[in-house]
Parts: C-alpha cells; sequence; structure tokens
C-alpha cells in the first residue's frame, strides 16, 4: 500500500475554507497524493519542502494572495505543474490576465460538479507528463550540445563556406594532434580541385594554409612530405567515399594499394607524401555528400582510438550541417542578387509609362549584372517575318558615354539608344535555327563556342560592334506563346554560361515579358480612353444637336398655335403647312432613335421577304424625283435586273430614303445624283452618288459611327442629328448586307449596298415567303427634312415683296421705318420669326 501509494501523482490544493479544501481532499485522495494548503504563502512553503508536483488546485478569493497572485508565482519556479483555478465569477479581469499569460491552465466556476473537475484534473495531468518529457529531452539534448559547441563554435561563427571548411580542417588537425588534415568540398556530382589544408607547427606557432587553386599547389612548403612529391598526386589521397574509412596502417592495405589505376595512383600518392596512418571522414548531411575529410599521420603509424573516431564523426555531422547551411546562404546571396536586379528592373517598368526606357533599362541592367559585351531585346512571335530590336545594351558604347562630358539632362547613359529607332534583324525567323529551337522547346539556347556552332548560328546579326564568341538566346514567354527573345552576347572571350546565369537571363526576360504586356495593355488603354473621350464628345454633340433638332419643329408646331389660340382664330394654310412638315420631322428623329435603340437592345426582329430589287428602288426614286425638280437637280437611274433579294422593306426603305436625302441635301442645284443597281456573282449592288460638295478624307472612317457627323462642307444648309448614317449601316448588316463609301472632296460620293441573293444567309424562322409591296406614304415622313426646299424660294419672294416699295402705306402710322435681318438656316424658322417681326411693323 505504501508503494502504490508513494507511486500516486501529486496535487496540491489551496482553500481558505475548511470545508472545501475537505471535499477537495475527499474528491481526489483515491487516485491521487493529495496535498493540503489554506492560504497561498501555506502553499508556496509546501512546494518548497514537497519537490515535484502535478497539479495545484487554488481558490481565487482568498486573504493575504488571492488565487491568481498565488499561481503566477509559482509560473516561474515551477514551469511543469498545471494550474487549475476555482472562481465564483469574481476578479475577471485578473483570471482573464493570467490565462492569457499562460499562468493559469483552466477555471472551474463554483459551485462544481465532481465528474467534471476530475476531467480537467485528468486532461492537466495528461499535459504535465507531456511537458515533463519535453523537458527530460530538451536537458539530454543541451547537454549534448554543450559537450560539441566547444568544437563547432569555430565553424558556426562563418557563414562563407570556405572559412568553415578552413575552420573545420584547423580544429580538427589542431585537437587530433595530426601532421596534415586535408578537406575536398563535393561539388557537381565530384571531388573539387580545390580544397583546404592543416600542417602541424613545427614550431609553436600554427601554420595554416588554404589551397587557392589545386591540392598540392602549396604543400611543396610542407616540411613532412617530401618536396619530390608530384603535386597532383596529393589530390589523390582524398577520395569520394560514404563510409568512415579507418586506416591504421597504410601498408598492404587494400583500399591503399591495388592493380586498378585509381588504386595504383593512391598508393603512389601515399607514398611520395610519406603518409603511415589515415582516417578518411565523409561530411554527409541529409544523405547527401558535402565533403571529404581526410586526417594522415606521416613518419610513424597510429592507431585511431573508438573515442577519436567518435569524436571526429560528431564533429563532421556538425561540419556537414554548418556547410549545409553554409552553401544554402550562399543560394540566398545569389537569389538576393537576382532578386535585387529584379526589383530594379521592376522598378524600371514601374516608373516610366515609355516603353523604349523600360526596355533600355532591362538590357543595361542585365547586361552590367552578367558582364557581357551586349545585350539585345527583341520581339517577334512566331507569325512575324523578321525580329524587332527595341532594347540594346552595348558595354563599348556605355564606356564611351562614361567617358565623353556629361550631358545636361539628367538621362542615363544608354537613354540616346532608346530614343533612335532601333533596327530589324534582317534574318528571317522562319529560317533562323534559334529562334525555331526557342518556339519548340521554349528553353534557351546556349552557345559557348559560336567558332564551333554551324555557319548560320555564327551569322545571327546583332546591332553590336565586336562579333560574338559566346551566346545566350532566351525567350520571353506570355500566355504559353513566345513574344520576344532576350540575346547575352560575349566577344572578348569564349564564356561558359553558368546555371545561375541561366536562371538570372530567365527571371529577367519574365518580367521583361510582363512589361512587353504591360507596353501593350497601356497602348491599349490609352488608346480606349482616347477613344471613350471621343465618345464622350460625340454624344455631348449629339445631345446638342438632337435638342436642337427636337426645339425647332417644336418651335414652329406650337408658336402657331399659341398665336392661333390667342387670336382665338385658326391656322392659315401656310401656318398649317408649316406645322405638318415640322410634325413629321419630329415622327422621323424619334423613329431614328427608336431603330437604334431596338437594334441595341436586340428587339428589332426583321422579316425578310422575297423582293424585285428593281421595282423597289424605281418605286422609292420616282417617290424622290418631284425633291429633285425642285431643287433643280438631275435625278438618273440605271437599274439591271438582280436575282432575288429578301428584304425587311419597312426597314430597308429608311436605308435608301437617307442615302437619297443625304445625296440631295449636299449637291448644289443643277448637280446630278445617280441611283445604279447591278449584279455581280451572288450579290446585287445598290449605288447613290452625287455630284456634290464630298467629304473630306479623314472623316471618312468615321463616317458610319453614332453621333458623328460629316465635318468638311463648305456651307451646312441643312441640320441633322449625325444618326442617318449609322442607322443605315446597321440595318444594312441586318439583312447581311454591307456599306461602303467613296468620296473625292469637292466632286462628290459614292455610297454601295452590298446585298446577298437568296435567303441562305438569313435566320430561317425570320424569312418569310409571301411578297410585299413599298409603302411609298412613307416618303412624307422619311423625306421631311426636303420639303424644306419648297419654300426657300417662296420665303425670299415674300422677303423681297415685304422690303418693295410698293408697300400699301394705309396703316404706315402704325409702322415703323426700322429693318430687321433675319439669318437662320431652317426655311420655316426664318418664315415664321419674319411674319412675327412684320405683324409690328418691321421691314423683313
Amino acid at each position: 500500500m505504501k508503494s502504490q501509494a508513494n507511486s500516486k501523482p501529486k496535487i496540491l490544493v489551496v482553500d481558505d475554507e475548511p470545508d472545501n479544501l475537505d471535499l477537495l481532499y475527499r474528491t481526489f485522495y483515491r487516485d491521487y497524493k493529495v496535498l493540503r494548503a489554506t492560504s497561498g504563502p501555506a502553499a508556496l512553503d509546501l512546494l518548497a519542502q514537497e519537490g515535484e508536483i502535478a497539479v495545484i488546485i487554488s481558490d481565487q478569493r482568498m486573504p493575504m494572495m488571492s488565487g491568481t497572485e498565488f499561481l503566477s508565482l509559482t509560473a516561474t519556479q515551477y514551469p511543469d505543474i498545471i494550474r487549475i483555478i476555482l472562481t465564483g465569477y469574481t476578479d475577471v479581469e485578473d483570471l482573464v490576465e493570467a490565462i492569457n499569460a499562460g499562468k493559469v491552465f483552466k477555471y472551474v466556476t463554483k459551485p462544481w460538479e465532481a465528474e467534471e473537475l476530475k476531467a480537467v484534473v485528468r486532461q492537466a495531468l495528461d499535459t504535465h507528463n507531456v511537458l515533463k518529457a519535453r523537458t527530460r529531452e530538451l536537458t539530454r539534448t543541451l547537454r549534448q550540445e554543450s559537450l560539441l559547441n566547444t568544437v563547432t563554435n569555430t565553424i558556426r561563427s562563418a557563414l562563407d563556406y570556405r572559412q568553415i571548411l578552413q575552420a573545420i580542417v584547423d580544429t580538427v588537425g589542431h585537437m587530433l594532434e595530426v601532421d596534415v588534415c586535408l578537406l575536398r568540398p563535393f561539388q557537381d556530382e565530384q571531388l573539387a580541385d580545390k580544397g583546404f589544408i592543416y600542417q602541424k607547427p613545427l614550431s609553436e606557432e600554427t601554420e595554416v594554409q588554404e589551397i587557392g587553386a589545386e591540392i598540392g599547389v602549396s604543400l611543396s612548403s610542407l616540411p613532412i612530405i617530401s618536396s619530390a612529391t608530384p603535386l597532383p598526386l596529393l589530390a589523390q589521397t582524398v577520395w569520394e567515399t560514404r563510409e568512415v574509412q579507418v586506416i591504421h596502417d597504410v601498408i598492404d592495405d587494400e583500399r591503399i594499394h591495388g592493380n586498378t589505376p585509381e588504386l595504383r595512383e593512391r598508393g603512389q600518392a601515399f607514398a611520395a607524401a610519406n603518409i603511415c596512418s589515415s582516417l578518411v571522414v565523409p561530411l554527409i548531411c541529409q544523405q547527401e555528400l558535402m565533403a571529404v575529410l581526410a586526417l594522415h599521420q606521416c613518419s610513424l603509424p597510429r592507431f585511431w582510438g573508438e573515442d577519436e573516431v567518435q569524436l571526429v564523426l560528431m564533429v563532421a555531422d556538425q561540419a556537414a550541417l554548418a556547410l549545409s547551411q553554409a552553401y544554402a546562404y550562399e543560394q540566398v546571396r545569389a537569389l538576393a542578387k537576382r532578386e535585387s536586379l529584379i526589383n530594379t528592373i521592376t522598378s524600371a517598368i514601374r516608373s516610366s509609362l515609355d516603353p523604349q526606357d523600360i526596355f533600355a533599362a532591362i538590357t543595361q541592367q542585365l547586361g552590367q549584372a552578367l558582364q557581357v559585351d551586349g545585350c539585345v531585346l527583341s520581339l517577334w512571335t512566331e507569325e512575324d517575318e523578321f525580329v524587332e530590336c527595341v532594347g540594346l545594351y552595348d558595354s563599348f558604347q556605355h564606356l564611351e558615354n562614361l567617358k565623353a562630358p556629361a550631358p545636361d539632362n539628367n538621362s542615363s547613359s544608354n537613354h540616346h539608344l532608346s530614343n533612335q529607332r532601333l533596327p530589324y534583324s534582317q534574318a528571317s525567323i522562319q529560317e533562323n535555327p534559334i529562334l525555331q529551337q526557342m518556339l519548340q522547346t521554349h528553353e534557351p539556347v546556349v552557345i559557348g563556342n559560336v567558332s564551333h556552332s554551324p555557319s548560320d548560328v555564327r551569322g545571327f546579326d546583332l546591332p553590336l560592334k565586336i562579333p560574338a564568341r559566346s551566346l545566350m538566346f532566351v525567350p520571353l514567354l506570355a500566355d504559353g506563346k513566345c513574344i520576344g527573345s532576350i540575346t547575352l552576347h560575349e566577344g572578348k572571350k569564349v564564356r561558359q554560361w553558368l546555371p545561375s546565369d541561366i536562371d538570372l537571363a530567365k527571371a529577367v526576360a519574365a518580367q521583361a515579358a510582363i512589361a512587353v504586356q504591360q507596353s501593350h495593355l497601356y497602348q491599349k488603354t490609352r488608346q480606349q480612353a482616347e477613344r471613350l473621350l471621343e465618345l464622350d464628345k460625340q454624344k455631348t454633340e449629339f445631345f446638342q444637336n438632337i435638342s436642337h433638332e427636337f426645339r425647332t419643329p417644336i418651335t414652329l408646331i406650337q408658336g402657331p398655335l399659341e398665336s392661333a389660340v390667342a387670336a382665338g382664330e385658326g391656322l392659315s394654310y401656310s401656318q398649317s403647312a408649316i406645322a405638318l412638315r415640322n410634325s413629321r420631322r419630329l415622327l422621323r428623329l424619334v423613329n431614328q432613335l427608336l431603330d437604334l435603340q431596338r437594334l441595341n437592345a436586340g428587339r428589332m426582329q426583321p422579316s425578310f421577304h422575297p423582293c424585285d430589287l428593281v421595282e423597289f428602288v424605281s418605286q422609292i426614286v420616282e417617290s424622290f424625283r418631284p425633291y429633285c425638280e425642285k431643287k433643280k437637280l438631275h435625278l438618273v437611274t440605271q437599274l439591271d435586273e438582280c436575282a432575288t433579294v429578301y428584304l425587311d422593306m419597312e426597314k430597308f426603305d429608311k436605308v435608301v430614303y437617307n442615302l437619297l436625302s443625304n445625296a440631295m441635301k449636299f449637291t448644289p442645284e443643277g448637280g446630278t445624283i445617280s441611283v445604279r443597281l447591278k449584279s455581280e456573282r451572288d450579290r446585287c449592288i445598290l449605288q447613290v452618288q452625287d455630284t456634290g460638295i464630298g467629304i473630306v478624307k479623314e472623316q471618312i472612317p468615321h463616317l458610319f459611327e453614332r453621333f458623328r457627323q460629316a465635318e468638311g462642307s463648305a456651307n451646312r444648309s441643312y441640320e441633322g442629328s449625325g444618326l442617318g448614317l449609322a442607322l443605315v449601316k446597321e440595318l444594312v448588316e441586318l439583312h447581311g448586307g454591307k456599306v461602303t463609301v467613296e468620296s473625292v472632296y469637292g466632286k462628290g460620293t459614292t455610297f454601295s449596298l452590298w446585298l446577298v441573293t437568296g435567303n441562305a444567309h438569313l435566320p430561317a424562322q425570320q424569312v418569310l415567303e409571301t411578297p410585299t409591296e413599298v409603302n411609298t406614304s412613307r416618303a412624307s415622313v422619311e423625306l421631311a427634312d426636303l420639303e424644306l426646299v419648297e419654300s426657300t424660294t417662296d420665303n425670299i419672294e415674300d422677303i423681297t415683296i415685304n422690303l418693295s416699295p410698293n408697300v400699301d402705306t394705309q396703316d404706315s402710322a402704325h409702322k415703323t421705318q426700322h429693318s430687321i435681318l433675319v439669318v437662320d438656316d431652317n426655311p420655316d424658322l426664318r418664315t415664321y420669326v419674319s411674319e412675327i417681326f412684320r405683324r409690328n411693323g418691321y421691314h423683313v
């Protein structure tokens, strides 16, 4: 029983109320050794006597010292003890602070459930056991580390792997008192020729020599090793191995002597260096061989003790880890250098919107980082014919710029190249094997020696001063496609490109590809912004025009009506004619706006019927002829027979009326309007030609844009909303056709409608085989603007009569002798305003 009680975990319960203390004791005494205290200070004394305790259960509200205060004092001195507090929701702030600080494991509220409290204590005990095991393991590890610190401090004090390797040979050689300690790094799957050496000093001072080029270069000064030893043979005393080689006596040892060429060379090296005993230890980290360490005893054999071997192995393990970290540090430094270059290039990309400046910065930064003679950035794709050089760095030109006097502006030395148009390569992309290889592999092409390459590679032309001896080509990739390349050029010497050089060039090429895409995106965004500004301007002009177009007819309708209502009389014939014309103009404007809105919304549902295009055009032309006669224009038709076309006549007649109306508006009196219809293969071509003022060449590409009115007329005598030709284009395309325009400014314009015969190109559900007829009554609405021509001569005659000296002077006493000149491009408005002034006694 006694031994069983002693094996129970210890818990300490603290409460100032005896009943609670007794209840806690009776709850846990069967499974635990329960210690009791009535206050915090008493519990601290008990802890000092008992030592290790697993769990403390403490009440919060106690005199002299609260539970959180007591437990906080135990946290530092007894970190493995798990602390539980009993609380009645008082001192919440102290409790929360203690829990957050890790000084309290959990809290239990009063009154507590016995089973719940037992579960909390079991959980706390499990946590205590885990912490205790972890602490023991940590203590053991720290004790082992302390033994190795004296050996490995010199190794870990340096980050440069050369210093680490030299520290290894110095420390091990001095500690084990060997004659020679050699170390060869293992790099690129073989032992490096460069290594490090320690020589036992002949005097009290230590002499340490580092091999700079080859092992054996500085060994001629070693007194123990014969000066007659061939220097290359000394490297054979350290060989690649992944097992510890303990050689007490090299005589007749099969690892030193044998019949293979390698063993014969090794035996000769040992004999020449007078080596009698050796200990060869590999430095391995994560199953990767980092280096091989060899300890040699010369002149006399040496028995290597087990403790010596284990100590060297411990040092080798630490040294391998330190060497691995040093290699990683070297790689991080190289990456940092690369990232610094990338950041510089990224900053150059972000600091400028000029693509030439960005490309010049990329080539200069990469060329200087890799110390090449030239760096060229070229843009090309598989579809292009030639390579375009957009960025160039020439080290010779750069040096000349540095020697030249500094320019006034703060431009870079390579900036003048960016201001010039760099040349296109004369080598065809399709015939260039290097570019074709990059197109296929999307990988760099490395040429170490151009003279050993095919002639077509040697002929790869670059805008640099000296021919290339080594080249590297790196593709610029975007969305899985090649959009260009970076060419690195070495002309002074043959260069073996390192993997780090290739990686750096690829990283810069990735940034260059981003710069190219951003340049294209910037150009596209700028064009879109300019387009949006132009559209905004056009819309502003449209709303100005459309408001004018609406206000004028409304004024001419509303004004006479208000006058008639005010006078209590009806409208005269002339007033009624003006109102009718302008109501038709309003209806035409509204129809145009509604048609465009339906086209935008996709709600215009045409019905295509078979149509005899000759008859269709003839009827529209005849309804148009009276307007031409009024303006003294010659209307000529030449209508050839065409195959049947399918049209929505209610929509397509707007196209023809619009073109005829425009032709009449902009053709001066005495001019000619020609309407021709001809057949060409599966197309019918309808042309409307005039001898009017024509359209300036710059306006033709924008002619069918909405809200656009062609500028360039010598005198615009007709109003317009800028919607007519846009509606023409969209209605023609709705019929599966197209519209083109040819114009010579000052001589005339020709509009051509290209219509596909038959109905195979139209949606089947919108094709109806029942024929329909043209509704020529719509001409009065579609040609409403042309009715103004009829009243122009009459208005001039009315004005002439009013200005005549033979005016009835019966009411001359009520009239004034003042004259008013009325100027307006709308004849109806001129007539209306003039009539108002005449009624008020003015000469107009």
